[in-house]
């Protein structure tokens, strides 16, 4: 039984400025988890967060699409799924209309991980880390210290490693 996941939010950011938090290692660390991502297709890396039951902490990724600045897909293996995390980046008056698709959940893991998933995805990234980093930080150079502290709070990264 799929249980893929869809979310839509609305920023009132540039879209490069968006695209740069998806896809700066820096930045992806501070809105959601430790990481050696490249925006480059073919590329392996890993999310590194605090293991749980049945999940030791990691996430194994590949990169398999980069359309600078609209739309960014990569694998999602790890607790027992094997998924794909979509990011489709729109044009939206003076902002960027984010779509996250994170697809591909099967069987009842499947269903209990995409429920856990989607409410972090929903509540705590997309709606408050994400962007208290896009608030933070003008999208070029180091993140400020103020900023990756702030989101660092706002996305609940205390239980990380």
């Amino acid at each position: 039984m799929p249980r893929d996941l869809h979310f839509e939010f609305v920023y009132p950011h540039d879209r490069r400025k968006v695209w740069r938090a998806l896809t700066d290692p820096e930045a992806l660390s501070c809105w959601l988890m430790p990481n050696d991502f490249l925006p480059v297709v073919g590329h392996r890396f890993t999310f590194r967060t605090a293991p749980g039951p049945g999940f030791d902490g990691t996430i194994a990724c590949e990169v398999l699409e980069v359309r600078e600045p609209e739309r960014l897909v990569y694998t999602w293996v790890g607790g027992g799924v094997d998924t794909r995390v979509i990011w489709t980046l729109l044009e939206e008056g003076r902002g960027t209309r984010l779509l996250l698709d994170h697809v591909g959940f099967r069987g009842w893991r499947g269903a209990l991980v995409s429920r856990i998933l989607g409410s972090g995805w929903r509540s705590r990234i997309l709606a408050r880390g994400l962007p208290t980093l896009l608030d933070g930080w003008d999208g070029d150079g180091p993140i400020p210290a103020d900023a990756r502290a702030a989101c660092g709070r706002a996305s609940s990264r205390k239980n990380r490693r």
